[in-house]
């Protein structure tokens, strides 16, 4: 069956678009009380919500989620790059599998909007047979079973599976300007805010080599060589990678206030932009990918508002915490 065209998928995408939750909706929520908040989502029909219940909330965020997914699953014209996106939920769900089947826990929580069904994966992970995997991931998976049949290291589980998806990331888009540098960006966020991780909690540095993801602009050496000096050293550090300026960003946040999450921000409020920056060309699949971007962030500020009304959190929090949303300056 042919792919559709561009022209085709970023027409379709740009009606569904329009349903995406504007800034000044999740202002409302989040200024709002929580009955108002569930009411806003049960006006909007946001997952098919049909009552005003916030125990619902995760459920009508899958759902949206799920939908989502099935929308950029039809219409992509380069399944290879979308397929990114989705595979790292099904990444995701591993993990999860394989720690409850590690520590006894029958019901793990799964988000089903991956390339792979839940039950799938639950086979998979249950019987520890991965064939049906893509090659990398199969062999990151093989490998990891032979270590947790010696030594049981949860933390290792996330490590060997992000590491082995990262790397198949960035072998994928090594010639698409755009994707290449949005894979190199996580890494060289992510592999800072692990270093910054364990030096906050009293860590050594011969632990970076366990826990650091794919080296890109930020070398493991370097940070190797930093570790004990000020964070001052690391403006020396960023300086080859693609995404220095909004990482000094957020470094320069957290220096200010003692907050590790302003680094955490800085990431998804970038990663996002450079998706946006594309939002309306219609030759390219950026708008694809940005759309289910977008409806990831959106699920990820509901839960933060819903979270923070339920648990009578002030206003603040949300303020705090709330990322750029897709196509938002």
């Amino acid at each position: 069956m042919p792919q559709p065209s561009y022209t085709y998928a970023n027409a379709r995408l740009a009606a569904l678009s329009k349903r995406l939750l504007d800034p000044q909706t999740i202002r409302r929520m989040a200024d709002g009380s929580l009955s108002d908040a569930l009411r806003s989502l049960q006006d909007m029909r946001y997952g098919g919500s049909a009552d005003g219940s916030d125990a619902d909330v995760e459920r009508l965020i899958s759902s949206e989620l799920a939908d989502a997914a099935a929308e950029v699953t039809a219409l992509s014209p380069k399944p290879k790059l979308t397929d990114l996106f989705l595979l790292k939920n099904d990444v995701q769900n591993l993990k999860v599998l394989i720690k409850a089947r590690i520590l006894g826990i029958s019901e793990p929580i799964c988000a089903g909007c991956g390339l792979y069904s839940i039950d799938k994966l639950r086979e998979m992970v249950k019987e520890q047979e991965y064939s049906d995997l893509p090659a990398f991931l199969s062999d990151a998976l093989r490998a990891l079973e032979k270590r947790i049949q010696s030594k049981v290291d949860p933390q290792s589980i996330s490590v060997s599976l992000d590491r082995a998806y990262l790397t198949h990331a960035l072998k994928t888009t090594e010639s698409d300007r755009v994707l290449s540098h949005y894979f190199q960006s996580m890494c060289d966020f992510d592999n800072i805010l692990t270093y910054l991780r364990v030096r906050a909690m009293g860590g050594f540095k011969e632990m970076l080599d366990d826990l650091l993801l794919p080296e890109c602009g930020v070398k493991k050496q370097q940070l190797v060589e930093s570790f004990d000096l000020s964070y001052e050293s690391l403006n020396r550090i960023l300086f080859s990678s693609v995404c220095r300026e909004p990482l000094l960003k957020g470094l320069n946040a957290m220096q200010r206030t003692g907050n590790i999450g302003e680094v955490e921000k800085a990431r998804d409020n970038y990663l996002i932009s450079l998706l946006s920056d594309h939002r309306y060309e219609t030759d390219s699949i950026y708008p694809v990918i940005g759309y289910y971007l977008a409806k990831e962030r959106e699920g990820k500020a509901i839960r933060l508002i819903i979270t923070a009304k339920r648990n009578s959190l002030a206003d603040s929090v949300i303020a705090e915490r709330l990322v750029t949303l897709y196509g938002e300056r």
